[in-house]
């Protein structure tokens, strides 16, 4: 069984490569490996030949089967054909997150609040993208202003990754208490609280959230995997083990574990929250 990915973020980064570590990424989702989008045998005229209505139901239908490298260079061309037209690159932007491409989704969400400034969605798509990128602060800017124009749960869940990101959880739990206010028992912003919780030191309340969570059907690996770090943080490695197992193999949860001993003796809470980064996410905000 393989082990399961995290991305690390801050000063530990190069020291904490080799291990396996707990399955922390960030709780804003947003992926990308590389596209191509050069023109393949068998792909549509040119732009000039069709409408832009036609140019995206073609790249809406590539997308949906699966070619997002081709998918991407027609939703540019489309945005060529009608350039004042936000939703090619809307459509682009949401690809390139799909891809973990935060540097060019930045600059298609960009080109979307250029001809839209208002538009809740871009501005909590760019700033997603720069906490990808690490601009905490303009993320937080640009979140603050999505949720001024469109109270949504996904902006203070977003708001939330970015505060524990400066290690500041108390804003973090109230970002993610905010969130649920709108969305009560979402399972990602519960999840992303009770992590917080533990980051801060408070396993008292951490651990029931997390545990919660971790038993819901909708429950993913990640989400368990933070209750096993938890239980890591806080000194209990024999339930830390036991969580571990549910989707790691002997040597994942071997590794694991020696990763949550070397958190417990940073001490430092802001250290361990650099060392993690921040939190999960397993779909596209």
């Amino acid at each position: 069984m393989g082990r399961l990915p995290v991305i690390r973020i801050g000063i530990w980064k190069g020291l904490l490569q080799p291990l396996a570590a707990s399955a922390l990424t960030l709780s804003l989702a947003v992926g990308l490996s590389a596209c191509t989008t050069t023109q393949q045998a068998g792909s549509p005229p040119p732009a000039g030949d069709v409408t832009p209505d036609t140019m995206m139901r073609l790249a809406d239908t590539t997308r949906q089967s699966g070619d997002l490298g081709q998918a991407a260079g027609l939703y540019q061309r489309a945005a060529q054909l009608e350039p004042k037209n936000p939703k090619p690159l809307i459509e682009l932007a949401g690809i390139y997150a799909q891809l973990q491409m935060p540097k060019d989704a930045a600059q298609a969400w960009t080109a979307v609040l250029a001809l839209d400034p208002k538009n809740a969605t871009a501005l909590r798509g760019l700033a997603n993208a720069q906490l990808q990128t690490g601009d905490t602060p303009g993320a937080i800017q640009n979140l603050q202003a999505a949720q001024a124009i469109l109270p949504d749960w996904r902006n203070d869940n977003s708001l939330g990754v970015a505060y524990d990101m400066r290690s500041d959880h108390a804003s973090a739990v109230k970002a993610y208490k905010d969130g649920l206010s709108l969305n009560p028992g979402n399972l990602q912003l519960t999840n992303n609280l009770g992590l917080s919780l533990a980051l801060s030191g408070d396993f008292a309340q951490a651990l029931p959230l997390l545990e919660s969570s971790a038993r819901d059907p909708r429950a993913t690996p990640r989400m368990r995997q933070n209750l096993a770090l938890a239980y890591g943080l806080s000194g209990d490695d024999k339930k830390a083990a036991e969580v571990a197992k549910l989707d790691l193999d002997a040597a994942g949860v071997k590794e694991n574990l020696g990763y949550y001993e070397f958190l417990r003796l940073l001490q430092d809470r802001n250290a361990i929250a650099s060392t993690l980064g921040a939190h999960q996410t397993d779909a596209l905000n």
